[in-house]
């Protein structure tokens, strides 16, 4: 697994996919999504490490 890229902290599959769940829970639901959403931005960089493993 990669590390966090801005701390370069090593997690484990795990701690990603939970993190990933807590973030995507914190989302307002808005109607649309835009590239200025840090919720949607930090989901996407989290579902970006889970994909580099596989």
């Amino acid at each position: 697994m990669p590390g966090w890229k801005y701390t370069n902290k090593k997690v484990t599959k795990t701690e990603v996919e939970k993190s990933l769940v807590a973030i995507k829970s914190a989302c307002f639901n808005c109607e649309t999504h835009s590239n200025g959403c840090p919720i949607s931005k930090t989901a996407g960089e989290i579902k970006s490490m889970i994909e580099a493993r596989t």
